[in-house]
């Protein structure tokens, strides 16, 4: 979607960034780039900022079922669904400024790659073939699965698809819902073979994987991984009786049902594949990967994908074993209800920001991103918030720099106060930019302090102390970097301000924030809202 992003050298790491691949069933909602788009994007920026390598990759997850239930719903065809969204996607992505090497659908190439990756696997006895009871419905002679299949949880008795429970986060089998009358749950249950990943087989693999890593986890991860831990591990279906998805001939019995494998564990060697994919052209693999996911896919994250790349590693393929950090997010709520594209209750991302703008939406969005608990969006609290917070002081800064220090230079040290803001703030969006302390709620807020700031002080700048008028112009000037992951329209207008031109690919560095500009304050020019 981007230009290839031009790599740092003299020390940098490789980095991977991706997050969980959008099913195509619609845009995405303000959900999606609260959570894991957005927290993924600027962290793809920081640390380049950072000086580090960065391949930021992803798909659309096509093989969900959910694809098929919304395409019923809509009454189209799965195909035409799929090509639709990712159009709409695609677009969003673009709309909201997430610079991706690599968005793509699954082609051939990438279905032989997952079909080959798993059948090693189970050529080499990774699964079991296992009798399971499925609901079956006599009508189509189908064998209802994941999003065909609505009851209530058994452990924490919420409204649930077969899978994981969105409320509590942990696994059920499509035969352990309990039933709810008129729904696929409530269908006979038909005995059907399919292959499983027996985690509790392998519970040792993962249990020394958890004593020994020492990536934290965020505190609803960290849960779902000590509760599951602490009973017997499930097995988790590889394959499913089904023509949707990639199809695998593992049982060689004639009169068996087709089998294709699930798409949620498919989503781990599409990254593997994806993210390859985005570092054609540079060094192969990476020194950390970090993903991003809402916390209904927690469980997966934690147990399946590592199980898988275990396992991958254990049975000869080559697969990476990177530093892996797993960041989670909780659910953005519309007016008290999750967002959910497939039942409906959405805002739909690229209707907000054209109406509210890249940047405005990309500074709400953070601001108020679900990351450690739910977070409820309003639009009337996000346009206050936006008019409080980001609107008017930067139209502060604007008029009365542009009033009063236009074709003034940052040539001289800034005065001891402007000295200790900047270090101080510079420190505020490191802390918020490392990956141990990422927070993209951290970076929003470290940019409302600084806007905060330069609105207030600025009334007061001496305009015949050089040490105050030019460490007035280093504070905005430092936003060129500082901004660049969470506002980079904002950035870009700040090096115009003072002549700067960012070349394509060379993001600004951090290490050069403080750096004093070469050119004189020519104005700063700031867009009219959309909405106006």
């Amino acid at each position: 979607m981007t230009a290839r992003q031009v790599p740092r050298t003299g020390g940098g790491r490789r980095i991977d960034v991706t997050f969980s691949p959008p099913t195509p069933n619609g845009d995405l909602h303000l959900g999606h780039l609260a959570g894991p788009v957005l927290g993924s994007d600027v962290c793809a920026r920081s640390q380049k900022i950072l000086g580090h390598d960065v391949a930021f990759g992803t798909s659309t997850d096509d093989n969900q079922t959910y694809v098929v239930t919304t395409a019923q719903r809509l009454g189209t065809d799965p195909e035409s669904l799929i090509a639709e969204a990712y159009e709409k996607v695609t677009a969003s992505l673009g709309l909201a400024g997430v610079e991706v090497d690599l968005f793509a659908r699954p082609d051939e190439r990438y279905t032989a790659f997952v079909r080959d990756f798993f059948t090693h696997l189970w050529r080499h006895g990774a699964f079991d073939r296992r009798t399971v009871e499925l609901p079956y419905c006599a009508d189509t002679g189908e064998y209802k699965a994941e999003a065909f299949v609505t009851g209530r949880c058994p452990t924490c008795l919420a409204h649930a698809r077969a899978g994981v429970c969105e409320a509590c986060g942990l696994y059920n089998l499509p035969g352990a819902l309990l039933p709810v009358a008129d729904t696929a749950s409530a269908l006979p249950r038909r005995a059907v073979p399919i292959w499983v990943l027996d985690l509790e087989r392998h519970r040792s693999l993962l249990t020394n994987f958890y004593r020994s890593n020492d990536v934290p986890l965020r505190p609803d991860l960290a849960r779902v991984v000590e509760q599951t831990l602490a009973g017997r591990l499930p097995y988790v279906p590889i394959t499913y009786p089904s023509n949707w998805g990639i199809t695998v001939d593992w049982d060689g019995e004639p009169d068996a049902p087709p089998q294709a494998v699930n798409a949620w564990p498919e989503i781990y060697v599409g990254h593997l594949y994806w993210l390859a994919r985005a570092r054609d052209g540079r060094t192969a693999g990476c020194d950390e990967l970090v993903q991003f996911i809402g916390i209904d896919n927690g469980f997966y994250n934690a147990f399946v994908y590592v199980a898988l790349k275990l396992l991958a590693a254990q049975h000869g393929l080559p697969v990476g074993l990177p530093r892996t950090r797993t960041l989670t997010n909780q659910y953005f709520m519309l007016e008290g209800r999750k967002f959910s594209t497939s039942k409906g209750d959405v805002r739909w991302a690229g209707e907000y920001l054209e109406s509210v703008g890249r940047d405005r939406a990309r500074f709400v969005l953070a601001l108020s991103s679900p990351e450690l608990q739910q977070a409820e969006f309003s639009e009337p609290i996000a346009a206050a918030r936006l008019t409080e917070r980001y609107d008017t002081p930067l139209a502060v800064v604007a008029s009365r720099f542009n009033g009063t220090l236009k074709d003034r230079a940052a040539d001289a040290p800034p005065s001891p106060w402007w000295a200790a803001a900047i270090e101080a703030s510079t420190r505020r969006f490191e802390e918020a930019y490392r990956l141990e302390t990422f927070s993209i709620r951290k970076a929003a807020e470290a940019l409302a302090l600084h806007l905060e700031v330069l609105a207030l002080r600025c009334e007061d700048i001496a305009l015949e102390d050089s040490g105050d008028v030019c460490g007035a112009l280093l504070f905005l000037w430092t936003l060129r970097s500082l901004a660049w992951p969470v506002t980079p329209d904002l950035a870009g207008r700040v090096a115009a301000a003072f002549g700067a031109r960012d070349e394509p690919g060379e993001p600004p560095l951090l290490a050069d924030a403080a750096t004093a500009p070469s050119g004189a304050f020519r104005g700063l020019d700031l867009p009219p809202h959309p909405a106006a």
